[in-house]
């Protein structure tokens, strides 16, 4: 018997440390739910689980990529699906100009009015973008912005030269107060930035330009007495404003002339009459009124009969259009011009429009007419006047006009304080996997005859290497049915670029479900290396858990015996 070494107790301290040690790992393992937890626990299954776990979770990102890339497909292909109707509509607007039931510009210039309309929003469906990435519009924006390198710069953009109009705020007033109206001309103002900073503004576009234009101090010009503000803090070399400018005209108008005459003598013979039946009063004047030159146009055909006496020399006026010749009292009306206008006769066989208020302005008067004695036989003769046409131009006031540029609906509702940047790309590259090697470029790429000259490419703006429809015109029936063929190709192109992105989308779709695929076996297997056997391990938790408590028990008893020594020493 000893007391300084406690054998048995030392032993069943032991062993209780260990019983700890492993009710510790097992509470662990089930309270985690994971057989590895530190690389102790198992260094080889841990190194193949982490590899499998970092496949697993790229391989569910490759999968969200490529419902991404589903988004962006389906985004850009949903606004094709309006392009679609609009060119279908363009097709129908085309048909219709090619009638020939349209005879005047009228008809047309209103379909074409559409027709510009429709190209302009399909320019701006051109420019969808999906998280700033634009596809579809072949690298240049509805308002002219072309990318570099890939990238549409707003912040940083400079624009190309163009011609200037109401739009955009550039030109800030137009002051007329001394416009002299010397000249009735068309001018364009060109701006040129010069080197140290000033500016100017010159006519050379314009070589037949008769003013001058001074630059002033406002960044605008004058030019004939009119004076043009100009914000130049956004204009380029080379940007243009075009004027038209009318000069003050008086009213003018066409004095209209007898030009001859028909008879017809019915049964009684020809008369030959010696001068002509109607004499135009209002002769060496202009015609100031365009009431009055519609009076002078009503007297053509004017029906004139007369009384012939056998072997007479003079004839007696009996009716103008079947209206007795009238008496000293009676003005007998010979013309209807409107519900309040009129011609009217005197009996002084004067002829006078009447206008709404009663106003009488004489414009002619008939004439005594002498026959050829040896023809005149007794009877009526009618008399069938022709008057050559009055014309009549309204006076012109002094007039200052900025022409508007023949600009897109998209140019003129363009933000110029557009900042945020647009990526460009006619491909997709997306990451659908966990390896280097699963990055593909998806090429938008197709093939086809039916396109015409159209570029078998992603471009479906309305510019010519897009669909070609902005410079269609339906102004003649020959143009409108040239184009009809061309917006089929149209069709043909968006059908084909939809085409391919649904061809697209179909291969993503199944690289989904493969990821999804993989992604589910390869959990299975890293589960198996590392997931806990819950029924297994409640064993080890058990065993473990009845040795702590022997152990215990054990070293209580081991602890009693060196007490045993007292006896020996009482």
């Amino acid at each position: 018997m000893v007391v300084q070494h406690n054998m048995n107790a030392l032993s069943a301290y032991n062993k209780l440390n260990t019983n700890v040690a492993g009710l510790k790992k097992s509470s662990e393992k089930l309270s985690s739910g994971y057989r590895i937890n530190r690389a102790g626990d198992d260094a080889a299954g841990l190194a193949i689980s982490e590899k499998m776990r970092s496949q697993i979770r790229g391989l569910n990102q490759a999968k969200r990529n490529s419902q991404d890339g589903i988004s962006m497909i389906q985004t850009f292909e949903g606004a094709l699906q309006e392009s679609h109707s609009i060119l279908q509509r363009m097709k129908e607007l085309a048909a219709e100009s090619a009638n020939g039931t349209y005879k005047t510009e009228v008809d047309r210039d209103a379909i074409q009015l559409e027709f510009n309309q429709l190209n302009d929003e399909l320019d701006q469906i051109a420019d969808t973008d999906f998280n700033g990435t634009v596809m579809l519009n072949g690298g240049e924006m509805a308002d002219g912005l072309k990318a570099t390198n890939g990238k549409f710069d707003y912040a940083n953009a400079v624009r190309d030269a163009q011609q200037i109009g109401s739009a955009g705020g550039f030109i800030k007033g137009v002051d007329t107060g001394a416009y002299a109206g010397t000249n009735t001309e068309t001018v364009t103002f060109t701006y040129a930035q010069k080197a140290d900073g000033t500016f100017e503004w010159n006519t050379d576009a314009s070589p037949d330009a008769k003013g001058t234009v001074t630059s002033n101090d406002n960044g605008g010009f004058s030019y004939d007495g009119a004076v043009f503000a100009i914000d130049t803090s956004n204009l380029v070399n080379g940007d243009t404003i075009t004027v038209d400018f009318t000069k003050t005209t008086a009213a003018v108008g066409k004095t209209a002339v007898t030009t001859g005459y028909n008879i017809d003598g019915g049964d009684t013979g020809v008369v030959k009459l010696d001068k002509t039946p109607l004499k135009i009063d209002i002769a060496d004047a202009a015609i100031t009124s365009e009431k009055i030159a519609n009076a002078v146009n009503a007297l053509n055909g004017l029906s004139i009969s007369y009384t012939a006496t056998a072997g007479a020399t003079t004839l007696t006026t009996t009716k103008i259009n079947n209206v007795a010749i009238p008496g000293d009292t009676s003005t007998p009306t010979i013309a209807k011009i409107s519900d309040n206008e009129s011609l009217t006769i005197d009996k002084d066989s004067k002829i006078y429009y009447v206008d709404a208020s009663g106003t009488s302005t004489q414009i002619g008067s008939l004439q005594t007419v002498a026959a050829s004695a040896n023809a005149a036989k007794a009877g009526n003769v009618t008399v069938e006047v022709n008057v050559a046409d009055a014309t009549y131009t309204p006076a012109t006031p002094n007039a200052v006009k900025v022409k508007e540029p023949e600009a897109t609906v998209s140019q003129a509702n363009s933000n110029n304080a557009a900042t945020a940047p647009l990526t460009y790309t006619d491909h997709l590259v997306l990451q659908t996997g966990a390896r280097t090697k699963d990055s593909v470029d998806f090429t938008f790429a197709y093939k086809t005859d039916g396109m015409g000259t159209l570029k078998a490419n992603l471009d479906v703006s309305s510019r010519t290497n897009g669909l070609g429809t902005k410079d269609l015109s339906l102004n003649t029936q020959e143009d409108a049915n040239a184009a009809i063929d061309k917006i089929d190709n149209a069709i043909n192109k968006v059908s084909m670029v939809r085409a391919t992105f649904g061809a697209t989308q179909n291969r993503l779709e199944h690289k989904v479900e493969n990821l999804t695929t993989t992604a589910e076996n390869l959990t299975e297997a890293e589960s198996g290396i590392r997931d806990t056997d819950m029924a297994q391990e409640m064993l080890n938790y058990t065993k473990f858990n009845v040795l702590q408590q022997a152990a215990q028990s054990m070293l209580a008893q081991a602890n009693q015996q060196p007490q045993s020594i007292l006896q020996l020493l009482g």
